[in-house]
C-alpha cells in the first residue's frame, strides 16, 4: 500500500538561505500537525506489512505495532516528512527542479510528535539567461552538388563490393592477391593453439593479424610452407605457415547485365538512382553540418552556468549507454569510466546548453510547438503510410506526444535560425 503524505500551505515555513544561478538552498519547518500526520501514516504503512504471531499479516493491532516496530515507523515517518515538506516548499516558492533535491543539512533525531521539524535541502534549477546574439550567425554553406567523377567513383565502390574471387591462375602470392593460409605458432617448441589458425583468409593489401605473415609468403605458390619468427605479446613465436589457396578479386563490368543484377534495366538507370542517393547523402551532409555551426555559434556566444547534478546525471547515463551498447562495460574499472565521462563532458555540456537555448529563443521569439503543429505532424505522417498502419502511427504519436512537440519547437527554431544566418 503505497502512502505519501500531502502537505497544506500552512503545515510549511520556507525561506531560501542561498541563491545561485541553477541553485537554491531552502530552510525548510514543517508544523507539528504535519509532524503528526507523517508518523500516522507511517504507523499505518508498517500496520500493512507487519507480522506478528496470532495475527494475520497486515492485521496486527495499530498499538502493538507502534509498540514493537518504533524504528521502522520512524524511518517511514521521515521519508514521508522531507516528502512533504519538499513537494510543498516547491508548490510555495514555484520551484521546478531539474534533479531530485538533495538535503543539506537535517538532524533526525530530533524527529519527534508534536514538535516542528526543521531541514536544508539544495534545489538544482534551470538556468535563467536571455539568449544572446542569435540571429546573424555566419554560416559557410557546403555544397551538395554531386559531380560525375563522384558519381563514378561511388559505381566502382559498388561495383568493387561486388567483385567475386576466383583461383589465381600463375598461382603467384601478390601484392593484391586473397591467400588461404593454414598456421602454427610454436612458443619453446609447444603449439599454442590461440595464435594458430586453420584456413584464414589473407588480404595482401591489408594489415595483417600476424605481423610480417605478408612478406614471408609473397611470391610463394599453393603449397609452399614457410617459416618465420615475430615477437607476439614479448615472446618469440615461431610460425609454419601453409599456403591452401592463391586467388585474384575479379571485379564485374559495368554493362546491362551488371545493370540488371543490381535491379536496374540499363546503366544509366543505375547511375541515375546512384546519383539521386548521392544528391540526398550530399543535402543531409550539408544541413548536418548547417545545424553543427549554428549549433557552435550559439553556445561560443550563451556561456550560461549549467546545474552541476543535471550534468553529472547526463554524464552518467552517457556512459552507461554507450558501455550497453558497446560491450556491457560490466568490468570496466570506476577509473576508467571516469576518465570515459571527461572525455564525453564537453558534448553533454553542450547538449544541455543548446537545450536550454532551443527552449528560451523559442519563447522570446514565440516559435513554440502547438497541439495545432501536433496534429498537423500526424496527419502528415499517416497520409505518407498505409492506412494500416493508422493504428499504430496514431498510438505512438499520442505516447510521444510531448517529445514529438518539443521537436516540432526545435525544427521551428533551427529554421528561424537558418533564415536569419549570414550564409556564403
Amino acid at each position: 500500500m503505497a502512502i505519501f503524505t500531502k502537505a497544506d500551505a500552512a503545515d510549511v515555513k520556507v525561506k531560501e538561505l542561498t541563491k545561485k544561478p541553477t541553485e537554491i538552498t531552502l530552510s525548510i519547518e514543517v508544523t507539528p500537525e504535519l509532524v503528526n500526520k507523517c508518523f500516522q501514516d507511517a504507523l499505518i504503512q508498517v500496520q500493512s506489512r507487519a507480522q506478528m504471531q496470532g495475527f494475520r499479516s497486515g492485521k496486527v493491532p495499530l498499538q502493538l505495532v507502534k509498540q514493537n516496530f518504533p524504528t521502522h515507523i520512524k524511518e517511514r515517518a521521515v521519508d514521508f516528512v522531507i516528502r512533504a515538506g519538499v513537494a510543498k516548499a516547491l508548490e510555495i516558492k514555484k520551484l521546478n527542479p531539474v534533479t531530485v533535491p538533495s538535503l543539506t543539512k537535517a538532524d533526525f533525531n530530533t524527529l519527534e510528535e508534536n514538535k516542528p521539524f526543521t531541514f536544508e535541502c539544495l534545489v538544482e534549477t534551470a538556468p535563467e539567461f536571455e539568449p544572446k546574439n542569435y540571429t546573424g550567425i555566419k554560416i559557410t554553406k557546403k555544397s551538395d552538388a554531386v559531380s560525375d567523377a563522384e558519381v563514378d567513383a561511388r559505381i566502382k565502390e559498388i561495383m568493387e563490393h561486388n567483385s567475386r574471387l576466383e583461383d589465381d591462375a600463375d598461382g603467384v602470392i601478390k601484392d593484391d592477391s586473397f591467400v588461404t593460409v593454414s598456421y602454427d605458432a610454436l612458443k619453446n617448441g609447444v603449439k599454442d593453439a590461440k595464435l594458430s589458425a586453420d584456413s584464414e583468409l589473407i588480404d595482401m593489401s591489408a594489415p595483417q593479424t600476424v605481423a610480417g605473415m605478408a612478406d614471408v609468403i609473397k611470391n610463394a605458390k599453393k603449397g609452399d610452407v614457410k617459416d618465420f619468427t615475430e615477437t607476439v605479446g614479448g615472446e618469440k613465436v615461431e610460425f609454419k605457415v601453409t599456403v591452401q589457396e592463391v586467388k585474384k578479386k575479379i571485379a564485374p563490368v559495368l554493362d546491362a547485365a551488371f545493370a540488371k543484377d543490381m535491379g536496374f534495366e540499363t546503366v544509366d538507370d543505375l547511375k541515375t538512382k546512384v546519383r539521386e542517393g548521392m544528391a540526398q547523402d550530399a543535402k543531409t551532409g550539408a544541413e548536418r553540418e548547417t545545424v553543427k555551426q549554428i549549433e557552435d555559434a550559439l553556445v561560443a556566444e550563451n556561456n550560461f552556468e549549467l546545474p552541476k547534478g543535471l550534468v553529472e546525471e547526463q554524464l552518467q547515463s552517457t556512459v552507461e549507454g554507450f558501455l550497453q551498447r558497446y560491450g556491457g562495460g560490466q568490468n570496466i574499472p570506476p577509473e576508467q569510466k571516469k576518465e570515459m565521462a571527461e572525455k564525453m563532458r564537453e558534448n553533454v555540456e553542450k547538449d544541455l546548453r543548446i537545450g536550454y537555448l532551443i527552449h528560451a529563443i523559442a519563447k522570446k521569439e514565440n516559435l513554440t510547438a502547438a497541439e495545432a503543429d501536433w496534429q498537423t505532424e500526424l496527419d502528415k505522417t499517416l497520409a505518407e503510410n498505409d492506412k494500416k498502419e493508422d493504428k499504430k502511427i496514431k498510438a505512438f504519436f499520442n505516447e510521444r506526444k510531448d517529445h514529438i512537440i518539443a521537436t516540432i519547437t526545435e525544427r521551428k527554431v533551427f529554421d528561424f535560425l537558418k533564415s536569419k544566418a549570414e550564409t556564403k
